[in-house]
């Protein structure tokens, strides 16, 4: 009797893009910092002021901050208290700690400690009240502050009308070298240039912040390119064989930014196998259009081109029991510029570089 084997293998993609740039943007151009404070709690800890249009309301009136650390870990790092009320158990009962300041319980959303401490665990904040002086309203969308005045013991941090001054705008990205020109977006804004571009840097320094007025003019610059499946990919082994294969299909841009940006940007594709058994992945081609397997291509600014890959499932590697129970892997393709290489670029994030593409593999011999 002759078995029939098939199976019906669909790949889903997952995409994780972002454009960035290569030192790190912090606010939006046009923006100042969307989580300044514009009115804490106060010294009782309680918010009594409701945000205007624009605001938001991050405790609520009559509640805390929430989400406050409220006890952490003891001498043991063993957990030995239960969350109670809205508060939130962030390490379960009996569980271990990294160390003893480990925050295992938070005030939850109303931002007051519901939770008495138990065993040699951690009460930093007392039994019913919240943390004094936590932000009760933030800015915006804009980050420019709406609401006044505050309420009660409430503190007014942030003028209604006005933006948190010399906030960051761009950092040093993963390259530290100065890339980005302050006020490259409106060239009357007042952003200040606090290192000057070409020069080293530390990771996280701050390179353009937002002047006076607190509102970004500058957009960060440097090598920026980004990855996406164009589609999704469908494999479909047949009775009797012991493979398939598909080509996936990419699309590499170059999002680019900055007056210094090349004409266009080099770049290669490396994938890793994750979760897939060895083989899955074959023939990647930097460049669909040109004949041939292309090792590397140019993407030029602004623009985008197509890339390929072939992914091949074979029969002895689904492990499935159940037809309804389909077998699952995942591998990632990365576009890496060759400036950069063998990082995937400088850009402030980078996961925009990769794309996970997931295989989801169903045996319909399976019972």
């Amino acid at each position: 009797m002759q078995v029939r084997r098939s199976l019906f293998v669909t790949a889903s993609i997952v995409l994780l893009a972002a454009i960035s740039a290569a030192d790190e943007q912090q606010i939006a151009p046009g923006t100042g910092r969307q989580d300044s404070i514009v009115i804490d709690t106060g010294a009782d800890g309680i918010c009594t002021t409701t945000a205007a249009i624009g605001d938001i309301q991050l405790a609520a009136v009559g509640g805390g901050s929430p989400n406050r650390p409220e006890i952490k870990c003891g001498t043991n790092k063993i957990v030995e208290t239960v969350a109670a009320g809205d508060d939130v158990q962030l390490i379960a009962l009996g569980a271990s700690c990294k160390n003893s300041t480990t925050s295992i319980i938070d005030t939850g959303e109303n931002g007051i400690a519901d939770t008495l401490v138990a065993g040699d665990d951690t009460q930093t904040i007392a039994l019913g009240t919240a943390p004094a002086n936590q932000p009760c309203v933030i800015a915006g969308a804009d980050g420019i502050a709406q609401t006044t005045p505050a309420v009660g013991d409430d503190v007014q941090q942030l003028a209604a009308g006005t933006a948190e001054f010399n906030t960051p705008v761009a950092s040093c990205g993963p390259n530290l070298i100065v890339d980005t020109t302050a006020n490259n977006v409106v060239a009357t804004g007042d952003d200040v240039q606090l290192v000057p571009v070409g020069t080293a840097c530390t990771a996280n320094q701050v390179v353009v912040d937002s002047g006076a007025d607190g509102i970004a003019t500058t957009r960060a610059e440097g090598p920026d390119l980004r990855l996406a499946v164009v589609k999704a990919v469908r494999i479909k082994i047949g009775s009797g064989r012991p493979s398939a294969s598909k080509r996936v299909t990419l699309k590499v841009t170059n999002t680019e930014f900055g007056a210094s940006a090349p004409a266009s940007r080099g770049y290669r594709l490396t994938t890793t196998s994750g979760t897939c058994p060895g083989g899955v992945v074959s023939q990647v081609d930097a460049d669909l259009i040109t004949p041939g397997l292309q090792a590397t291509a140019n993407v030029p600014l602004g623009g985008s081109i197509k890339a390929s890959l072939v992914a091949t499932m074979k029969l002895q590697n689904v492990t499935t029991v159940a037809a309804n129970n389909p077998y699952r892997c995942a591998f990632n393709v990365s576009v890496v510029a060759l400036d950069t290489d063998p990082d995937v670029d400088d850009g402030a994030n980078q996961e925009g570089n990769s794309v996970q593409v997931v295989l989801e593999v169903t045996d319909l011999n399976d019972n």
